[in-house]
């Protein structure tokens, strides 16, 4: 259990399953000319599929310093961070319980029934069904990860983003992984608290990672600078060890096109060219990259 609620937690989706394509297969076609046209269909859905979902969180990515709610740090403000247990003290085998030592048997019966359904609508993306769920919990059974863990995410998905940096910071501290700093930062992020940002990106930077949660790290680091005004140093930050790969992957787009996206903020218009051109030529369907590339011609 938990494995669904670490399923693309930090913004990195896989392949979405293809629509099936209900229209009937055209007669005259042979066995392998009709084949290849469901498999052309099935390809168009799923980018279909994926362009949907990419297009609302790339735009939230880059566009978090336009929220609202908070208002901008002042210079001299800025908090120390919040105090936390170093990783190498994390993740003890005496912290983390399970939902039987936790609770009880009889009583774990019950919160595994909630998790099991909070996890099944985290799946579907229902994410207040699954906060339903999932509501009290955390008091229930404190020191049982996987129930920070989702509670973490889906408060996240909810834009609650003082509370799902509190569940996230509970799971850090109960299992010493850093996977899901890039998900913490981004929570940080969005209440501008540029300090706590910073520590989470260099513990994250420190851990071994994969590139691809390194990736999302940086893309949350960098958006923090470039809402501070501090474009060079977030075009420079997302830049470093960045190469335009031949076979791309997910982070590797996501990664482009918010370096894209700050290139062009900070003027250097054609860099911001060169990679929405990347993009287009990678899947003209990605978020809103053709439009973004005519704009700047």
């Amino acid at each position: 259990m938990g494995s669904v609620a670490r399923k693309g937690a930090a913004k990195i989706h896989e392949e979405p399953l293809p629509v099936p394509d209900e229209t009937p297969p055209d007669p005259d076609l042979t066995p392998e000319e009709a084949e290849e046209a469901r498999l052309r269909a099935e390809r168009r859905a799923a980018r279909q599929a994926r362009t949907k979902q990419l297009r609302s969180e790339a735009r939230e990515a880059v566009e978090r310093g336009n929220l609202t709610e908070a208002p901008p740090s002042k210079p001299g403000k800025q908090s120390r961070g919040r105090r936390r247990t170093p990783l190498s003290e994390s993740g003890s085998p005496s912290q983390s319980q399970k939902l039987e030592e936790a609770v009880g048997q009889r009583m774990a019966v019950t919160l595994r029934q909630r998790l099991e359904r909070a996890e099944d609508a985290y799946e579907q993306e229902d994410y207040r069904r699954a906060w339903r769920s999932l509501d009290g919990m955390a008091k229930e059974a404190p020191k049982v990860p996987e129930i920070r863990e989702l509670a973490g995410l889906t408060l996240y998905r909810l834009g609650r983003w003082d509370l799902a940096a509190r569940e996230l910071e509970a799971n850090r501290e109960l299992t010493g992984r850093t996977d899901l700093h890039p998900v913490l930062a981004d929570c940080y992020r969005a209440q501008r608290r540029w300090t706590d940002v910073e520590l989470i990106w260099a513990e994250l930077r420190a851990s071994g990672e994969s590139s691809a949660v390194l990736a999302e790290g940086r893309i949350v680091a960098a958006g923090a600078l470039g809402d501070r005004g501090e474009l060079t140093e977030a075009v420079r930050l997302l830049s470093a060890d960045f190469q335009l790969p031949r076979r791309a992957k997910e982070h590797h787009l996501r990664q482009a096109y918010a370096l894209a996206d700050l290139c062009e903020r900070a003027g250097e218009i054609p860099r911001a060219r060169q990679l929405f051109g990347w993009l287009r030529d990678q899947d003209e369907l990605y978020v809103d990259v053709v439009e973004r590339l005519d704009a700047l011609r």
